[in-house]
């Protein structure tokens, strides 16, 4: 019955004629939710790149103080009026946050003065302080 309506309705929508059935919808469906799931648990840990990147954080272009990681969160300072921003790992050296509906993806960067810098997609750098 399933696989009939589901004929119908790929004919109907001018698709290319494969019947699809319900193994298929399930098969997808759980592949959906695995690769969800994955993604919500890599939260970005005190211990994410050995610590490192716990502490205070300032853009580097203009030296503002933006906030400071904490276990796995941004806080951002009170002049941002935003509250706290889950980090997530994308990588071994990379990790992205959502930002008001848009998700920004970092590039940790570990320089050899010692300094560990965040290049973020916007192109905004963000440096640790010491």
């Amino acid at each position: 019955m399933g696989a009939g309506a589901c004929r119908m309705c790929c004919e109907d929508a001018g698709d290319s004629h494969q019947m699809v059935t319900v193994e298929t919808m399930h098969s997808v469906a759980e592949s959906i939710k695995r690769n969800q799931q994955d993604e919500v648990s890599i939260l970005v840990l005190p211990g994410f790149c050995g610590g490192k990147l716990q502490g205070r954080w300032r853009r580097m272009e203009d030296k503002s103080l933006l906030g400071r990681i904490y276990e796995n969160k941004m806080v951002w300072q009170p002049l941002y009026q935003h509250p706290p921003t889950i980090l997530k790992a994308a990588g071994e050296d990379r990790i992205y946050m959502e930002l008001e509906g848009a998700r920004h993806e970092g590039i940790i960067i570990f320089s050899t003065s010692d300094k560990t810098l965040i290049n973020w997609s916007d192109g905004e750098v963000w440096t640790k302080d010491s």
